[in-house]
């Protein structure tokens, strides 16, 4: 077995805060360890260590797009174009509230469904992909996706009226400095859209990281850690106004009751559905406790005035 390249945080990235304390959560995966931690000065939630280089590469392989796309919640390829073109669509109504037919750059764009409608439906369309079997899909399409991190695209500035991350974010080594660089590539008055999973929010996952550290106990989650941060509404927030953005909504919502994710006993399963049953109507009602958000935020011009938060998560961290 191939050495896992890793890196252990002494700082968290998302403010710069060295105040860092351990949390009841850790992955393991090919006879490693990856503790969770958190901020005590912005409230983000991390891995402390985490999988870095050729490891992190290897981990958005093929099989990772069979198997674990959408944190294997879809039992869709993710090639199926059929299966996601309601989702894309909705997405692209929204879009084009704000920015009809526009330049539209996708940071994550996979297989490059979301393009693909895109430019059908008359957006200039790029797209940006750490999986070499992911953008060879794509540009099959005809789609112009550049390999590797947003970093290493080089685009120019202000080049971009719309950028879209779904389910990236929390995947990539240094949420705020790929942030900077989305402010960077898009124009003044553009907006950014990410939409992602803050699993650690939720009722049943919160319950169950307070008990677990009352317990002195850990969750293990085994499987290949993916998401190197943990994202909760405000955290995402306070990231967005740190790289300069105005965040315009905030969008929480449940995953309903399901088929349990990862290793879980009966009991444990039982539990969970049962919280989530309760969780579900929460989140619909009052925009609390969601374990997927969407958050829109605005890129200021010179002359205008930030613009006000319309739908805001209510927590405190």
């Amino acid at each position: 077995m191939t050495a896992l390249e890793t890196r252990e945080l002494e700082q968290c990235l998302a403010c710069g805060s060295r105040r860092i304390e351990r949390i009841a959560m850790r992955y393991e995966w090919q006879d490693a360890t990856f503790p969770a931690a958190r901020c005590t000065a912005c409230g983000m939630l991390f891995l402390r260590v985490q999988p870095v280089g050729e490891t992190l590469a290897r981990m958005y392989s093929a099989e990772y797009f069979e198997q674990d796309f959408r944190c294997g919640r879809s039992d869709a390829r993710s090639t199926e174009e059929s299966a996601f073109r309601i989702e894309n669509d909705g997405l692209l109504d929204r879009f084009e509230r704000w920015r009809r037919r526009s330049r539209l750059l996708e940071v994550g764009s996979a297989t490059g469904l979301l393009l693909k409608r895109a430019r059908e439906r008359g957006w200039q369309v790029t797209g940006v992909e750490l999986s070499p079997d992911a953008v060879a899909h794509a540009r099959s399409l005809g789609l112009d996706v550049h390999q590797g991190t947003l970093a290493d695209a080089a685009l120019p500035p202000d080049a971009f009226d719309l950028v879209y991350l779904g389910d990236v974010l929390e995947h990539v080594p240094d949420c705020r400095a790929t942030l900077s660089e989305v402010v960077r590539v898009l124009a003044p008055g553009g907006h950014v859209v990410i939409r992602g999973p803050i699993t650690t929010h939720s009722l049943a996952r919160r319950l169950g990281l307070a008990l677990y550290e009352a317990l002195g106990r850990d969750i293990v989650l085994r499987e290949p850690p993916y998401h190197l941060w943990e994202f909760r509404p405000a955290s995402l927030a306070r990231l967005a106004r740190t790289v300069g953005l105005d965040v315009v909504a905030i969008e929480q919502s449940k995953i309903p009751p399901g088929r349990p994710h990862g290793e879980k006993s009966a009991l444990q399963s039982l539990v969970m559905r049962a919280l989530d049953t309760l969780n579900a109507p929460l989140t619909a009602a009052f925009n609390v406790l969601g374990d997927r958000a969407l958050l829109v935020a605005r890129k200021p011009t010179p002359w205008a005035e930030p613009r006000p938060l319309l739908v805001t998560a209510r927590e405190g961290a």
